[in-house]
């Protein structure tokens, strides 16, 4: 018996290391949410206040959805047609095609103002204009490759490929030069991302039966978005320093 009762613990135990646990993270998550932020954002060349206001102005932009344009889909519909037979009637479904639009439209937390951020590094370092163009297109074609429309979600990329493909690229055009590799791996993981999973598939989407398609449509945690943050912080991992 008091073997027992060293293996079976009151179960209030157990709920309170688990509160204890949750607790913690709301503590902790902030913080590390915010030296991550700090760090990201120093090595691309913009102060901590610039960062915070970055963060800011993309989860408020988040919920903004820019309309585009329309495009013709035909989605299977069910209708019921009836039929009366020595006076009972029977339903007979049948599955029809009908036309259908989808509006296309742009987040502007998710997807304008990574564009944004990266067109304004992409001037600071216009005089290598040649690398980012290339590692743009290199993450493109390969992201273009691994997209996928999946009905309901979207086109979905595996999550840690465009960073991983842009932090690489980003280490081989930089050529040693540390504030290069940073701003080409936000550029090429943000725009490669944009273009090779979003732009590449326009023709796809009609295959997601939407009524409604948001380029970045996720906010921040959106593809777009996090790949070029993603591609910095990898960099850092790698040992790369400015």
């Amino acid at each position: 018996m008091q073997s027992l009762r060293k293996i079976f613990y009151p179960p209030t135990i157990g709920l309170f290391l688990y509160v204890l646990f949750i607790l913690t993270l709301l503590v902790l998550l902030p913080l590390l949410l915010i030296g991550a932020t700090k760090l990201v954002f120093a090595n691309l060349g913009f102060s901590f206040t610039d960062a915070l206001l970055i963060i800011v102005l993309s989860l408020l932009g988040s919920t903004v959805n820019i309309p585009l344009f329309k495009i013709k889909t035909r989605e299977p519909v069910l209708k019921i047609d009836y039929y009366t037979f020595f006076g009972v009637t029977y339903p007979i479904p049948t599955v029809i095609n009908a036309q259908a639009e989808t509006l296309v439209a742009i987040n502007v937390g998710g997807a304008l103002i990574p564009v944004i951020l990266s067109l304004y590094l992409w001037y600071h370092f216009y005089v290598y204009t040649l690398r980012i163009v290339l590692a743009v297109l290199l993450v493109s074609v390969i992201v273009n490759r691994l997209a996928k429309p999946v009905k309901g979600m979207g086109i979905v990329v595996p999550a840690f490929i465009p960073p991983i493909l842009a932090a690489l690229f980003s280490l081989l055009l930089s050529l040693g030069k540390p504030e290069l590799a940073f701003s080409l791996a936000y550029i090429s993981g943000s725009l490669g991302t944009l273009i090779g999973a979003d732009l590449l598939n326009l023709k796809k989407l009609g295959e997601l039966s939407a009524k409604i398609v948001s380029i970045g449509g996720a906010g921040t945690f959106d593809g777009v978005f996090m790949s070029g943050l993603l591609a910095v912080v990898l960099l850092v991992i790698f040992g790369f320093t400015p």
